[in-house]
């Protein structure tokens, strides 16, 4: 596996708190989502933004020798979210949560030119790192097929709310689908997933959010 550079850095904030940071975000999601993965997203003055990206959503910006390379969003889910608004029909089996100490991860993605590094795994242990410090009992997300059984690799265990739908197509034209479900936070235990929450110790985390309080964790 390869290791990660010692110059990564994490930034955890809202909006108002670094106002720089997130815009950044907006360009970084408006440059992956929209013109690499090709998603029919709302994009204005070069940045993609929605109704969810409100003064209480946490966002993680995880920066490279000062350049962004990966980043996600999350918001409780006793506030209006992603899944639950806009894709409510995925969930058949279990209805989508609506409490402080569960919240969704959404807009998670890592620059095409990272694929294949470690990259992706280092932004899977910032979110848990994040969970942890907020007392989240789970984690709501859509995923893809791929993602899902990515995160199966790397150790996660997940619940699903409904079984997998067609929403569109993916960036090469095939149907792309989606499943909506969980990470329960209790039920995450074993080597692999141990081994990717010690990720986390290879970055510089600044922490901007009252949720986590103030504080520097450093390689």
């Amino acid at each position: 596996m390869q290791t990660a550079s010692k110059h990564l850095r994490a930034v955890f904030c809202t909006e108002t708190q670094n106002p720089s940071v997130v815009d950044q975000l907006y360009q970084f999601r408006k440059t992956l989502f929209v013109d690499a993965l090709r998603w029919d997203l709302t994009v204005k003055r070069g940045r993609e933004r929605d109704q969810f990206d409100t003064g209480s959503t946490i966002h993680c910006a995880l920066f490279r020798s000062g350049n962004l390379i990966a980043g996600f969003r999350a918001i409780r889910t006793d506030r209006p979210y992603l899944a639950q608004s806009v894709f409510p029909h995925l969930a058949t089996f279990a209805a989508y949560p609506q409490r402080h100490d569960v919240w969704e991860i959404s807009r998670f993605g890592v620059l095409p030119s990272e694929a294949g590094s470690i990259t992706a795994r280092l932004l899977y242990s910032l979110m848990f790192h994040l969970a942890y410090r907020c007392g989240a009992s789970a984690l709501v997300a859509l995923a893809d097929l791929r993602y899902e059984r990515f995160l199966t690799q790397l150790g996660i265990r997940t619940r699903r709310y409904g079984p997998p739908q067609i929403v569109g197509l993916d960036e090469t034209g095939k149907p792309l689908s989606l499943v909506a479900g969980d990470i329960p936070l209790a039920n995450q235990r074993g080597w692999r997933f141990e081994a990717l929450l010690k990720l986390a110790a290879d970055v510089e985390i600044d922490d901007e959010t009252l949720v986590l309080g103030s504080d520097r964790l450093s390689a």
